[in-house]
């Protein structure tokens, strides 16, 4: 009897009953590929030692796999506020931000066409242009992102998180006007400054919570967080600077942010882990006697959040009875890698201790070429 070659990959979404769900490639098409898989279990166990090397070996290397094929998720900082947050080049920032007006007039609906219109003169602002480009680039993702439908079961939530991020957007984009009307003036400029901090402090607050404590955790919400943040942070910095203090409101928020960090990224984890769906990809051999000869060869990576799958072979080396392992091991592995290795959540926790450390002279920078007080 001819040899077959079989592929199978098991307890995928997409296979019914989530169960094992055989694919095949016959050199004998006569032969169905309906076959058990306990033959494959040999009753081995990965040793602790085994299963620690491996859970840090299998958990680098779907990560390194995702990273290639763009399957990570984004939850970073705007590069314009990460590049030009306090010690901005004016040219860079107005080329930014002319790139960013030529993808919209190109691609968005004709009200972001209208906003960018309004806010391109604000280019001409130095001390606001970071800023800037971080609000459209924020309107813009929200303007994409809310033509995708959600789920039924989620509307609700949905429509929760997308009221409080745009009034979070609402605000930006109002401190920026408010800010450009009174440029000249330092004493209104210091009013509206202290108005919309503390609405955009609230705001911060409120989505915090909602990730917390809602089940509004999302990789969308966790990035809007986190430029809200950088926002802020930049607020407070331009506060300091009009009123010539030395930052303590700034360093206090910062350290607030940077606890809720902390808090925010376990939550995450847990978030992801109902978004990943990991499967073994196994290469089986049916012999003439019509036993079954087989091992895992990789796995079948899903992120639903992100609507993208990865196929990842083995790591180099792999002890056999480590490919007995559950799959859901190989999740928290995958997860607890991307927490502590994710360039983006790097980004974010180099930020705010670098503008902790630079603070003095991101205050100082700008102060002597601050506008005249107007008269009361």
């Amino acid at each position: 009897m001819p040899a077959v070659s079989i592929s199978v990959s098991e307890g995928f979404q997409g296979c019914p009953g989530r169960g094992r769900c055989v694919t095949h490639r016959l050199t004998d098409t006569g032969l169905l590929p309906h076959l058990p898989l306990t033959a494959l279990r040999m009753g081995l166990a990965p040793s602790t030692e085994e299963k620690l090397q491996y859970r840090e070996a299998v958990g680098a290397h779907i990560y390194e796999a995702m990273q290639r094929n763009g399957a990570l998720p984004d939850v970073g900082i705007d590069r314009s506020l990460l590049d030009n947050s306090g010690l901005a080049s004016r040219a860079a920032m107005q080329d930014y931000f002319k790139q960013l007006k030529k993808h919209v007039d190109g691609k968005a609906p004709a009200y972001l066409k209208e906003l960018m219109g309004k806010l391109a003169a604000f280019t001409d602002e130095p001390k606001i242009t970071g800023l800037l480009t971080l609000v459209i680039s924020m309107v813009i993702e929200t303007a994409y992102a809310s033509s995708k439908r959600s789920p039924q079961g989620a509307a609700a939530k949905a429509a929760a998180a997308e009221e409080r991020l745009s009034e979070l957007q609402n605000l930006m984009e109002e401190y920026l006007k408010r800010h450009r009307m009174h440029l000249s003036d330092v004493r209104k400029l210091r009013e509206d400054t202290e108005r919309l901090e503390a609405q955009v402090s609230f705001q911060l607050t409120q989505i915090k919570n909602a990730m917390l404590r809602d089940g509004h955790m999302s990789s969308r919400t966790l990035k809007y967080w986190v430029n809200g943040v950088a926002f802020h942070v930049q607020m407070l910095i331009h506060l300091a600077r009009l009123d010539r203090q030395g930052g303590e409101a700034v360093r206090a928020a910062i350290g607030t942010y940077q606890e809720d960090l902390r808090e925010l990224l376990p939550k995450y984890q847990q978030y992801k882990a109902a978004t990943i769906d990991i499967s073994k990809r196994r290469e089986l051999r049916m012999v003439e006697d019509m036993s079954v000869e087989g091992s895992v060869t990789g796995y079948s990576v899903h992120d639903k959040e992100l609507g993208k799958s990865v196929s990842v072979p083995l790591p180099d080396d792999t002890p056999p009875a480590c490919t007995l392992l559950d799959t859901s091991f190989c999740t928290q592995a995958y997860l607890e890698h991307m927490i502590a290795h994710h360039g983006q959540i790097a980004e974010i926790k180099a930020y705010l201790s670098e503008t902790l450390r630079n603070l003095h002279a991101l205050i100082d920078q700008n102060n002597d070429n601050q506008p005249p007080t107007s008269s009361s």
